[in-house]
């Protein structure tokens, strides 16, 4: 099977054919380094070693990130997959393969999309691995289900180039894969794989948070450390390039290559030895030492730069600064000769679009003309607005200057470059930061609203308590002849019941201000307080009947007399026969004969302060 895998896949390989989904990879003239995103190259991700671990079921990894100018802790989780443990060696370097196709990709359409598609037999070409052993080829699809089934839950480590923020998610580099051999999406079968990058890894490829690695050279070593080591050497190296040496802890160090920390400097040594000399007779080091840390508790290793890691810089910039003028002199200011002069091209006059989106070109540095003509040639659904705050965003995040941003941007336009997900362009921040703030001034209004009604509620029950504390005698009838009707009708009541009846009765009589009176008086910082401390003569209407003989009426607050007795509060204070007594019949409304006593009218007007 696998051999018949191998055969066909050299096949497709060589012929170069399409695949069902997109076109094959045609790979360009090889390059001297390999593009290779930032964040999965930072995290430890690839455990060193020379065969699978299954029996590690994580692997936690503390980085220290920078935050406008601040050092912030995070932390990442490796996951594996139970079939196939941490990710390791080996897996790395396919991993760095297929980022030598995806910088050809890159280099050629301007950006990665999903889904890539590469031959097994292309992969380990670029790692110079035996291309006619089937356990090889097995390897490329057991990858494939590592970088697939391996999950990264990340608190504030791994960073989103699209949203440009440190994300605390859970995340997997592949979303999907597919085998050769295997059933596609569309029903068709796979004649090469295909891999679907998650979004945080498209938009961190596409936005350019990479790393160069020299793949000719990595290709070269020896030990699985110092192949762990390289990609984040580069970051490292590149952070103290002023300074020419980098410290680590030592146990920081253990923690993210996932190896057995020792006390000892000879253990150390011993361990780490072999690597860091290899990776120093390549250059990357010029030196490495073990010292005793800070602290005492713990050891350090100083990294000293290479002649290599100043070597590829030095290559890389001149690279960069060939590109720019190339770029400028070649695709942008090239004038041809007039025999080959084309006839102008006619674009529609500056009426036929809007002046605005036009002056979005010309504040680039874009000729009004070249902006009617790329308006005219403009693909359907093409948001060139979006795509010209993208270019600006490009040109910026560059690395280096742009000799004629104007030129990189008309070409960017005219390839109608992809914009990432979740890129906000000027217009929709400033429509989200509008809706936001209506969003805040409409909780704020629900909020107002909700105080004041609580706030109207209390004023209401003060109220309330104020009349009660006033008249406590005139309530407690109220309350006891509630009571006593409730205890003839219902089979179950209590006392409590009925004090909440009684003073709602109270309520509805007393003359409060309504919602829009008390706002009124709240805005003027007005006294809420109506001072109702006196009922009237007439009691006998709070009851119906007329008051029971203890109560005396008169125009003061109603007391009790001295001499003690009170209305029955339970079965066993009645009077012997008033349980076999019959029960009168049921009122139509309890209210209407628990009504309050209508109290004193108020002076003055109804919004100002109220007089006995």
């Amino acid at each position: 099977m696998e051999e018949g895998i191998e055969a066909t896949e050299k096949e497709n390989l060589e012929k170069g054919g399409d695949t069902p989904l997109r076109g094959s990879v045609q790979t360009l003239p090889s390059t001297e380094f390999v593009k290779v995103e930032k964040d999965l190259a930072s995290l430890g991700f690839f455990t060193p070693s020379s065969k699978r671990t299954r029996n590690e079921k994580s692997k936690t990894v503390a980085v220290t990130i920078v935050l406008d100018g601040k050092r912030v802790e995070a932390k990442a989780t490796i996951a594996p997959t139970a079939l196939f443990g941490l990710p390791i060696t080996a897996d790395q370097d396919k991993w760095l393969a297929l980022h030598k196709i995806l910088s050809d990709v890159q280099t050629r359409d301007g950006q990665v999309t999903n889904p890539v598609s590469f031959s097994s037999a292309e992969l380990l070409a670029l790692l110079k691995i035996y291309k006619d052993s089937g356990k090889n080829y097995k390897d490329v699809s057991d990858w494939l289900d590592v970088m697939v089934g391996t999950t990264i839950i990340s608190e504030g480590a791994v960073y989103s180039g699209g949203k440009r923020v440190f994300g605390k998610d859970r995340f997997h580099v592949f979303d999907h894969a597919v085998s050769f051999g295997k059933q596609l999406p569309d029903g068709t079968v796979a004649d090469k794989n295909y891999v679907w990058l998650s979004q945080w890894q498209l938009q961190n490829i596409n936005n350019h948070h990479q790393l160069p690695i020299d793949l000719d050279t990595y290709r070269q070593l020896k030990n699985f450390i110092a192949k762990a080591l390289v990609p984040l050497l580069q970051i490292w190296l590149y952070a103290t390039r002023d300074e020419g040496v980098f410290e680590k802890r030592y146990d920081e160090l253990c923690q993210i290559l996932n190896v057995r920390r020792w006390d000892y400097i000879s253990k150390i040594r011993e361990k780490l030895g072999p690597s860091l000399d290899e990776l120093k007779q390549f250059g990357y080091l010029s030196d490495w030492r073990i010292e005793k840390a800070s602290d005492k508790h713990t050891h350090k290793i100083l990294f000293f730069h290479g002649e290599k890691f100043h070597r590829d810089r030095r290559a890389r910039l001149a690279r960069k600064q060939a590109s720019t003028i190339e770029l400028s002199s070649h695709d942008f200011q090239r004038q041809p000769s007039p025999s080959s002069t084309p006839k102008p091209t006619a674009y529609p006059s500056s009426q036929t679009f809007d002046p605005q989106l036009v002056a979005e070109f010309t504040r680039r540095g874009i000729t009004e003309k070249k902006a009617h003509e790329l308006l005219a040639n403009l693909k359907p659904g093409q948001d060139v607005v979006a795509q010209l705050e993208h270019c600006d965003q490009i040109v910026q995040q560059a690395g280096f200057p742009v000799a004629n941003p104007a030129g990189f941007i008309i070409r960017l336009i005219e390839r109608n470059i992809s914009v990432p997900d979740g890129f906000e362009t000027t217009a929709q921040k400033k429509a989200r930061e509008a809706r936001e703030q209506k969003e805040r001034e409409q909780r704020a209004a629900e909020e107002e609203q909700q105080q004041n009604e609580w706030e109207y509620e209390a004023y209401r029950e003060a109220e309330v308590d104020r009349y009660i504390e006033a008249n406590a005698a005139a309530f407690e009838a109220i309350k006891n002849a509630r009571w006593k009707e409730d205890r003839a009708r219902y089979s179950f009541t209590t006392e409590s019941m009925a004090k909440i009846a009684a003073r709602f009765e109270i309520q509805k009589q007393l003359p409060l201000l309504t919602f829009e009176e008390f706002l009124l008086r709240k805005q003027q910082g007005a006294d809420f307080s109506l001072k109702l401390v006196a009922v009237l003569a007439d009691a006998k209407t709070a009851f119906g009947t007329a008051p029971p003989e203890n109560i005396v009426m008169t125009d003061d607050p109603v007391v009790r007399p001295d001499d003690g007795h009170q209305e029955a509060e339970s079965t066993e204070d009645l009077p012997p026969d008033a349980e076999t007594a019959p029960q009168p019949a049921a009122p139509q409304d309890v209210t209407d004969q628990l009504s309050v006593p209508p109290l004193p009218e108020l002076g003055g007007d109804a919004l100002g302060p109220a007089i006995l």
